[in-house]
């Protein structure tokens, strides 16, 4: 595929290869991160990260495109897909070297799609947007009851709602994957009680919604604070620096 479609690529002995002779070409100090990573087929893959941000190439098999995706703080913002090389690496290296919003990265770059929620990210209402669309969502209305309760809360609703199957989770960041160290609120089917659970799983009890939130709320680490953007290992990072 890649000696037909690619020839770039073959004459540079390899996508990664390719990729950081783009770079090079404009000057450019980002590199590719993943240079022998065993979970994707060689010459398949690549990612070029730079703190908190990252994109991943992937190529497309049936003609010549290079499919890139755009992550920020642990959230996939948008992604695209382009035949030019040259151009795809001025766009990563835009996007991961410099401080702009999604928005402003498809306006310079019209190969690039944001994602659903990309500009509620950008503007920093993901916690709030996540809580109204879980309540507002038909398919979830065996935890409504709670929900409209916990948005209230201001301890609950500061955290960023997720849910696993039924569950509904909270975590102290907004990017994937999200922390797993606060109670859990499953609906009991056919009732309008909930089953409250710790993070290792151990029942807490159970009761109505009223009675579930009070659960949650007296089962909150004692160092519970308002979601931040991030991921569970950036979290991790700050908390070890002792910064929050």
């Amino acid at each position: 595929m890649t000696k037909t479609l690619y020839p770039e690529i073959k004459s540079a002995g390899g996508l990664i290869f390719a990729l950081d002779n783009a770079f090079t070409k404009i000057g450019s100090a980002l590199r590719v991160y993943n240079d022998d990573d065993p979970k994707f087929l060689p010459g398949a893959y690549a990612r070029i990260e730079k703190e908190h941000k990252f994109s991943q190439i992937y190529l497309a098999a049936e003609e010549k495109l290079y499919l890139p995706d755009f992550w920020r703080d642990g959230v996939c913002l948008g992604h695209g897909g382009i035949d030019n090389i040259d151009t795809l690496v001025q766009c990563v290296d835009y996007w991961l070297t410099n401080n702009v919003s999604t928005k402003q990265l498809s306006n310079k770059f019209d190969f690039v799609t944001p994602s659903k929620d990309a500009a509620v990210f950008d503007e920093g209402n993901e916690v709030q947007h996540t809580w109204n669309s879980i309540l507002n969502d038909p398919y979830r209305k065996e935890i409504k009851s709670f929900v409209e309760l916990a948005v209230k809360d201001s301890v609950l609703s500061s955290l960023f709602p997720y849910t696993s199957l039924m569950t509904l989770c909270f975590s102290r960041c907004t990017g994937y994957p999200f922390t797993y160290d606060t109670p859990t609120v499953s609906p009991i089917l056919d009732t309008d009680q909930y089953l409250v659970r710790h993070n290792n799983n151990d029942i807490i009890g159970s009761g109505s919604a009223i009675e579930a939130l009070k659960m949650v709320l007296d089962n909150l680490p004692e160092d519970i604070a308002p979601a931040a953007k991030g991921t569970s290992e950036t979290y991790k990072n700050v908390q070890t620096r002792g910064l929050l």
